[in-house]
């Protein structure tokens, strides 16, 4: 697929490649994969990197921050139990994994039910935090945490569960296309970014707080709407 292509172009493209039950979801799929990738590397880059970003978040607005990163952490875990849901929920269609394969055309890629059922299980630990905690909230698990913790969930399970969706996209893709897929990468870095901001913002709160216990001020440093952000 050409990467100048527009969201509603590659739409048809798959769609005349893998026909038309297929190709819809298929694209969809894709694009809820891609943007999961986003979001999780924004996430991985603020909360997952070095002890000194967390140190500046911190200083800055702990309570935003911690809110920011349980929220990002969440909507993840969420968005994996999507992939892997059944085809049907209430009897009511999912766009899942499991709904691409049950496509007539699906059914002609090598080794995808297989391909399937291990992102699925991959992704299982997702699914004890959205029934008893992000989704419902479990009298039992929110009485006795202690006893009846949610799964064990971590970084490198998020990316072992992404690595294995992609694999089951990445197979439809060679079969029909004959064309990979690579999803790393494909964010902004705007999580970089704005750590890169607040550390020049850190920066410059410190020196001016140097100036003014030195008694050397400059003239700006008493404006004091301009160092509160207002």
């Amino acid at each position: 697929m050409g990467s100048n292509r527009s969201y509603e172009e590659v739409g048809e493209e798959y769609q005349q490649a893998m026909g038309d039950e297929l190709g819809p979801i298929y694209h969809r799929l894709w694009n809820q994969c891609a943007l999961l990738h986003m979001r999780w590397e924004d996430h991985a880059d603020m909360f997952g990197t070095a002890q000194e970003d967390l140190d500046l978040m911190n200083e800055v607005a702990p309570g935003f921050f911690k809110a920011v990163q349980d929220a990002g952490w969440e909507w993840i875990l969420l968005r994996l139990c999507q992939f892997s849901d059944p085809a049907k929920v209430a009897h009511r269609r999912t766009l899942s994994l499991d709904t691409l394969l049950q496509t007539k055309a699906a059914q002609s890629v090598p080794n995808l039910k297989f391909l399937v059922e291990v992102a699925r299980q991959k992704t299982k630990f997702a699914k004890d935090w959205r029934d008893r905690h992000i989704a419902h909230a479990d009298l039992e698990y929110q009485l006795e945490k202690e006893m009846k913790p949610l799964a064990y969930a971590s970084r490198a399970q998020v990316r072992e569960a992404l690595r294995h969706i992609d694999e089951v996209l990445r197979a439809v893709s060679i079969h029909f296309t004959d064309s990979d897929i690579l999803f790393d990468g494909v964010g902004h870095n705007w999580g970089r970014t704005l750590l890169y901001e607040l550390r020049a913002f850190s920066t410059l709160k410190r020196e001016r707080k140097q100036r003014m216990e030195a008694g050397s001020p400059r003239d700006g440093d008493f404006d004091y709407r301009k160092w509160r952000g207002l």
